[in-house]
């Protein structure tokens, strides 16, 4: 059932994921993107690792496309006449690319499994150890990057009051 549930989140994610990329208006982008984040948080989800879910809906689908909604309202996108691009040598180049993956891929489950199957612990991604791991074994890059966007924040600050 969990197999199933997996393939069925997969193709919505890579099909919202195509929709990103093949929509005509910015906007509707936007939603597609929306709902490939949330697909994968899904992912994350079924996969166990509920740290993981929660700060992709929070973090990407939340904060991010709020940014990127910004972004086009600010620069009335809609208004700008879409230039043709040549579409001949990118469809051409994405077939490739494609096709490697598609080999890939075949070849890669035809010669088994790279590595073994770890053992976790029965909390691993939970929300406890992934803090505890952040608060002991990754105690200094994270005060590091802390501190790295407090100066920015308030270099932004700085610059927004003199403009």
């Amino acid at each position: 059932m969990e197999l199933i549930q997996f393939y069925i989140v997969a193709a919505i994610t890579i099909s919202s994921a195509v929709s990103v990329i093949m929509q005509g208006r910015v906007m509707y982008s936007i939603l597609s993107l929306i709902v490939t984040l949330l697909s994968v948080a899904w992912i994350y989800a079924i996969l166990n690792a509920s740290f993981l879910a929660v700060v992709q809906v929070i973090l990407y689908a939340g904060a991010i496309v709020v940014l990127f909604v910004f972004a086009v309202m600010m620069l009335r996108y809609e208004e700008i006449e879409p230039q043709r691009m040549r579409t001949g040598l990118i469809g051409c180049l994405g077939l490739l690319v494609a096709l490697f993956f598609i080999f890939e891929l075949i070849l890669s489950s035809a010669t088994g499994p790279f590595v073994e199957e770890a053992t976790l612990s029965a909390d691993f991604g939970s929300i406890k150890s992934v803090g505890a791991i952040l608060y002991t074994q990754y105690l200094v890059p994270l005060e590091l990057a802390s501190i790295l966007l407090l100066v920015a924040v308030v270099g932004a600050a700085l610059f927004s009051k003199r403009g």
